[in-house]
């Protein structure tokens, strides 16, 4: 198997990915670490290649398990990142690696456990900030995937779409795929990122680290003014 690239660093300076570590797992919300973090929740069809990102993201080769069998991802797992951006400084949050959905061959005392693990996550979990959404290149859009960005939308919380394994697809394909997600899904094209965690595709500062780090940029409060002596 193909290792994934370490992110490249632009010239022109963003967010980028200075550290990840993985923090715990938690096959409920009680088990979670506090919620004194951002987090984003990041999920998808089984075999989308969630592990691979999140190595290729993190810049490390074996900071997730990649696996050959579809469907390992079987309870929450939280990364603690690091963001830095030469101006804003550095910006913490947790990556919350959710357990991939449709995949027959998982045993099915487990398969009904995800649904509500998934859901009591992504309607409790204040601490939640955005989703990012993963879609093969090669798949069509999915009921469950459009079920998603629905009830992320019923909490008010945004959502970037990441389509995975985009190597596999020439330049021009991949203009045609990621505006046939954008419309299917009804977001707006910048919403939808092309990636590849073999090539390195979309982990450069522009990518899905700076896609991530101005959101919560600017979700996080202003500061206090100052107070007059």
């Amino acid at each position: 198997m193909a290792q994934p690239s370490k992110p490249e660093k632009s010239s022109t300076g963003g967010w980028r990915v200075t550290s990840a570590t993985f923090e715990r797992s938690a096959d409920k919300l009680g088990g979670a670490p506090p919620g004194d973090l951002p987090e984003i929740a990041v999920t998808g069809r089984s075999n989308v290649g969630k592990s691979s990102l999140l190595n290729a993201f993190a810049g490390q080769r074996a900071l997730a398990r990649v696996s050959s069998t579809p469907g390992r991802t079987q309870l929450l797992n939280f990364f603690h990142t690091r963001l830095r951006h030469p101006q804003h400084g550095d910006l913490a949050l947790r990556w919350v690696d959710l357990p991939g959905y449709g995949y027959a061959a998982a045993p099915q005392a487990v398969r009904a456990s995800f649904g509500p693990m998934i859901e009591g996550y992504l309607r409790k979990r204040e601490a939640l900030k955005g989703l990012v959404l993963l879609l093969d290149a090669r798949r069509e859009v999915s009921e469950y995937d459009h079920a998603l960005l629905e009830y992320m939308a019923d909490r008010a919380l945004w959502t970037i779409v990441a389509v995975t394994k985009a190597d596999k697809l020439s330049k021009s394909e991949r203009g045609m795929v990621t505006a046939g997600i954008a419309r299917s899904l009804a977001l707006p094209r910048n919403q939808v990122l092309v990636t590849s965690a073999t090539s390195g595709l979309g982990f450069t500062d522009g990518g899905l680290a700076g896609a991530i780090g101005r959101r919560l940029h600017e979700d996080a409060p202003a500061p206090a003014p100052a107070e007059e002596t």
